[in-house]
């Protein structure tokens, strides 16, 4: 599948008064065009035809995905819920962060099929430099949560990961039978989409191999750009990580950790600050012959 990049924009840094703020320079990032404000998409669109059209998308999933309806009719069906149901064997109460995520994105995926203005979690550029908390427009009406794979800085490795929370795959279960689509992002290379999407199998986040995986490209790329990129195909009105730089990459760069506390509010709205997301591996135990001596002497 061949897609068209979208021509990126420089962020802008403010005067110089604002560098010692900022670690490094932020004027170097690239952030993709936004389409126009009114370019809404009118056209109901099938899932399948949504993913083709994100960035680094998983081929496996794709071709899981089931054929478009005859009628034209999108195969992505909104609910009218606002807030998950009580638990029955499923969702836990314990999920915490979890269930407001579920249900904040619930609310925020009735309000855009009621045709509430389309605004996502991501921060504008304006914001970013300017330490205002103002959020993206977006140039699509279909609902997607963005789910960090990453723990902390360091990159998502497949064969580190085992087991998941059952309450965290009943969740974002619910999300998808709700017309959300889950989007699972990573700093790990596209070559290893395979052994991700295999993870995602295996823990049970995703048992049907059918969410899109969004994994950098190349080196030089950063999850910052997937996550601007897929706002243009999608409106992510969540996103789930566990710390600020799975939000925006502003927080990485940031000199006086006080500043993060402009967008204090985003918390719990918008953005989800949760668990790492996978147990640890259990290493194979040691089968070896203790040497003589290490036993007692028996």
């Amino acid at each position: 599948m061949t897609r068209t990049r979208k021509p990126a924009l420089p962020r802008i840094c403010l005067a110089l008064a604002m560098l010692p703020l900022l670690g490094g320079c932020v004027a170097a990032l690239a952030v993709p065009a936004l389409t126009a404000l009114g370019a809404f998409t009118e056209k109901k669109r099938t899932r399948a035809e949504v993913i083709a059209e994100l960035p680094a998308a998983n081929a496996v999933a794709l071709a899981a995905l089931p054929e478009a309806r005859a009628d034209g009719a999108t195969a992505v069906q909104l609910t009218g819920l606002t807030e998950l149901p009580p638990p029955s064997g499923g969702i836990a109460r314990s999920a915490g962060p979890w269930l407001d995520l579920a249900a904040f994105t619930l609310d925020r995926a009735a309000r855009l099929a009621n045709g509430d203005d389309a605004v996502s979690a991501l921060l504008t550029p304006e914001s970013v430099v300017g330490f205002r908390n103002e959020t993206r427009r977006c140039a699509a009406r279909e609902p997607a949560v963005v789910i960090d794979l990453d723990t902390g800085d360091k990159v998502f490795a497949p064969a580190s990961a085992a087991l998941a929370s059952p309450e965290i795959a009943a969740t974002v279960a619910r999300l998808r039978e709700a017309g959300v689509i889950v989007l699972w992002v990573s700093q790990a290379n596209a070559n290893d989409v395979a052994g991700v999407a295999a993870a995602l199998q295996a823990s049970g986040l995703d048992p049907t191999g059918r969410d899109p995986i969004l994994l950098v490209r190349n080196e030089t790329e950063r999850k910052q750009v997937l996550r601007e990129e897929a706002n243009q195909t999608v409106c992510v009105v969540a996103m789930a990580g566990d710390r600020r730089g799975d939000f925006d990459e502003l927080f990485d760069y940031l000199r006086d950790p006080r500043l993060a506390s402009a967008y204090d509010a985003q918390i719990g709205a918008g953005w989800f600050i949760v668990p790492p997301l996978f147990e640890a591996a259990t290493p194979a135990p040691d089968s070896a012959v203790a040497p003589p001596g290490e036993d007692g002497g028996r």
